[in-house]
């Protein structure tokens, strides 16, 4: 009933199910999805699962990459606006991936919302992605999942004060 939510589960607990559940119903829909991971590292095992579910509807933006290649990007993410068929739904990427112009963002996901990578510390300008995902879903009336095994102090405690919807996932998958 939250427009926000935070994932409690513990480790192998199905996290990345629900993920997946919910970012095929917000494509379903018509609707896209940033999927924020905090290190660059991640994206390769998380991207070869979503290719899997949802094709070349998914594409991938970090800071390592080219400005060609991010021009690309944005340009892909702004052709979802045009409906476009070479467009991206889905975007797995890191903090950066927040600036991107989304048209019709529908869901956020915080993978490991507790990580303090999140945190943009230098260059300028400074920011907590884990935050500002929560703005931005708020700009854009999308909904936003922020998972974790080991939520941060914040994260909980909004939880646990209402601001946030809360679920916990105490047992694992299988």
């Amino acid at each position: 009933n939250k427009q926000v939510v935070l994932l409690h589960g513990v480790t192998s607990s199905g996290k990345t199910e629900l993920y997946s559940h919910l970012i095929e119903e917000a494509v379903k829909k018509g609707q896209q999805v940033l999927y924020l991971v905090p290190e660059i590292a991640l994206t390769t095992q998380i991207t070869s699962r979503l290719k899997r579910y949802f094709g070349s509807k998914v594409g991938v933006f970090h800071s390592r990459m080219s400005d060609h290649e991010r021009v690309e990007i944005w340009a892909k993410v702004l052709g979802s606006y045009n409906r476009r068929k070479d467009s991206y739904q889905i975007i797995l990427g890191a903090r950066s991936s927040l600036f991107l112009p989304f048209s019709n963002l529908g869901l956020i996901v915080v993978d490991e919302e507790h990580e303090n990578s999140y945190k943009q510390f230098d260059p300028a300008p400074r920011y907590n992605a884990r935050d500002m995902a929560v703005v931005l879903g708020y700009q854009n009336k999308a909904n936003v999942l922020l998972g974790s095994a080991t939520p941060s102090f914040e994260s909980y405690f909004n939880a646990k004060a209402g601001k946030f919807g809360l679920v916990e996932l105490e047992k694992r998958h299988g």
